[in-house]
């Protein structure tokens, strides 16, 4: 892959990133999200599930699958932290990358602008 291309994906991925950011925001903003995730499932239904991991009437089984459910609640908040704080490094690190492809494309124009004037001198 060129230097042209690796800069171009390198825009790619972080407007996607910028996009993921936006929708994790969105989703924090929702009083429904909020209410449901991260009220309801991320504390309450983690909780139940933490003491539901050490009630001695279930088998192991039983209180491990408990016990990584309530974690999984960790894992989603986690995520979603980890597709803002992404997104906004990727915001910051975007106009380089677009100054970076530029300045690439203007060498290589100038490049081929100087191949061809060597062809058309006979060099």
């Amino acid at each position: 892959m060129s230097d042209i291309q690796d800069l171009e994906q390198g825009i790619k991925d972080a407007e996607e990133l910028i996009g993921r950011r936006k929708m994790a925001l969105k989703l924090s903003d929702n009083h429904d999200f909020r209410k449901l995730i991260l009220e309801d499932y991320m504390v309450t239904e983690a909780a139940r599930l933490v003491q539901l991991s050490a009630d001695p009437a279930l088998d192991a089984m039983q209180r491990a699958d408990a016990l990584a459910m309530a974690q999984a609640t960790g894992h989603l908040k986690r995520y979603l932290s980890m597709m803002v704080q992404m997104g906004y490094a990727a915001e910051r690190e975007l106009p380089e990358i677009q100054a970076a492809l530029d300045e690439t494309r203007s060498i290589e124009l100038n490049d081929d602008e100087d191949r061809e004037e060597g062809r058309n001198y006979g060099h």
